[in-house]
């Protein structure tokens, strides 16, 4: 005991172990000494005390200096090893202390989940101007309802107005030369008719100087008639020959002159049918000069102001939207999309409504899923007669499917994201904790579907932190809710 005191003492003032008592004592010697006071009260009362101690007196101090930091060490020894016993105690009283709340698989034989949905108009049409002009009056404001082909707006184009009299013009134009080809036509008839009554003549004539041209020949055997007269009438038949020939070559002539006064016929005609188009189409555009209504509905919009400048095709005067019916769109995910069918029940709520909630059937969908969005398109058709909503708003839908076949459905916050993918925490009979991976299906909101890893009976730790492992051992809490947070 004593040695191990010394030892203590030594360490306490630096020596090296083994040390003599005379290296101790001189080391101790300035500790002494740099306790006594030095304050003048403490001089008066040295002064005031009667001589020197007694040797004896002095070694007692010098082995109290040596012996107090030993007897510190040993008292500080078990009051740290106590702390740390205290410290570890409670650290593994935290280690073995989790408690956990669990939740049970479920099935669902009816897949329910709510989507963001917008109100969109029967029918909508941005009315713009078809022709250029100046607006000369407006006859229909914000929120008037219109019937189908009243007037809205009136719109002044004198430069079409030139143009269609110009148009209307040319075509009397036309018109009248058609007039003077037909007549040319029946003109080049005319001359046809007499060059081909010019060559029956003329055959005729060569028919009579063939037969007197025989008779002569028979005179000339005979000689009744000299050969000079003979002659005569052979000459007379080449000629009539030539005469037949000049006619019908001028039939030729008549007949070409008149097939192409009845080809300018058609090209004036022709003329006269594309002037009468653009008349026509002047004419349409006449019409655009009064913008009406395309359907019975209520102005949504007006831009138009009168006298302001309007072109065609740039800028919309007049948006008329149809609101006797309401089509609600949303867009279907792709893993609820082939639950979702004509005839679908849902549930629509507009937050601002107070918790109304409409129910209907979906009316169509798109049946084709969007690559870009990975959704389907679907509406759900609403009688609005009565004005109860307005286009454009924000709603929610809750779509209330059937499954088919019946599948196990988890919370989302039992499942534990890891590195080899989503696994659960399942608490065995003993309390012990099994990590599991498992295979999810349809994302239904709140809850997902698990078609692998999980047989149904299992208990699930609800939110289970990143350090649950395999053969953890845990507590399970009473059931309140199905999800609390997980306790330590």
């Amino acid at each position: 005991m004593r040695t191990a005191v010394l030892e203590r003492t030594r360490r306490f003032f630096g020596l090296a172990d083994g040390s003599s008592f005379t290296a101790l004592r001189n080391a101790v010697r300035p500790f002494i000494r740099s306790t006594r006071p030095t304050t003048k009260s403490a001089v008066v009362n040295q002064v005031d005390r009667p001589g020197p101690k007694s040797p004896r007196k002095n070694r007692f101090l010098l082995m109290s200096a040596i012996l107090a930091p030993a007897a510190l060490g040993v008292a500080f020894e078990p009051w740290k090893s106590t702390e740390a016993t205290s410290v570890a105690a409670e650290h593994g009283a935290i280690a073995t202390d989790r408690t956990v709340t669990v939740s049970r698989p479920t099935r669902e034989a009816t897949a329910t989940v709510v989507l963001p949905a917008s109100f969109r108009p029967w029918q909508v049409a941005s009315l713009h101007a078809r022709v250029s002009g100046y607006l000369a009056a407006w006859h229909k404001d914000l929120g008037d309802s219109v019937s189908a082909g009243e007037l809205l707006a009136e719109i002044d184009t004198p430069e079409l107005d030139q143009e269609l009299m110009t148009a209307r013009a040319l075509v009397r134009e036309a018109v009248a030369a058609v007039t003077q080809a037909r007549a040319e036509r029946v003109e080049a008839e005319a001359d046809l008719k007499v060059a081909e009554a010019q060559v029956t003549r003329a055959r005729s004539e060569v028919n009579l100087a063939k037969s007197q041209h025989v008779r002569r020949g028979e005179l000339v055997a005979k000689n009744v008639i000299s050969r000079e007269e003979f002659e005569t009438f052979t000459t007379q038949v080449e000629t009539r020959t030539a005469e037949i020939n000049a006619a019908e070559s001028d039939v030729t002539r008549r007949r070409t002159n008149l097939e192409t006064r009845t080809a300018i016929i058609e090209a004036r005609e022709a003329t006269v049918n594309s002037r009468q188009a653009n008349v026509n189409r002047l004419e349409e555009l006449q019409a655009f000069k009064r913008i009406v209504a395309p359907f019975d509905g209520v102005v949504t919009r007006r831009t138009a102001e009168v006298g302001m400048l309007m072109t065609a095709g740039q800028g919309s005067v007049f948006v008329i939207e149809d609101l006797n019916r309401i089509r609600v769109q949303l867009a279907v995910p792709q893993a609820f999309a082939s639950l979702t069918h004509v005839g679908t029940v849902a549930g629509i709520r507009i937050p601002e409504s107070l918790g109304s909630v409409v129910t209907a059937e979906v009316t169509r969908i798109a049946d084709s899923v969007d690559s870009s969005s990975r959704t389907m398109l679907a509406e759900i058709e609403l009688d609005n007669r009565d004005r109860r909503f307005q286009s454009g708003i924000y709603a929610q839908v809750t779509l209330n499917a059937s499954q088919g076949n019946e599948s196990w459905t988890v919370p989302t916050n039992v499942l534990a994201m890891r590195i080899d993918g989503p696994h659960v925490a399942v608490i065995s009979d003993s309390n012990r904790i099994e990590m599991r991976r498992v295979r999810l299906g349809r994302d239904l909101g709140t809850r997902i579907v698990v078609t692998e890893g999980i047989k149904g009976h299992e208990r699930l730790v609800v939110n289970p932190s990143d350090d649950l492992s395999d053969g953890l051992q845990i507590q399970v809490a009473a059931p309140k809710t199905e999800q609390i947070l997980t306790q330590r």
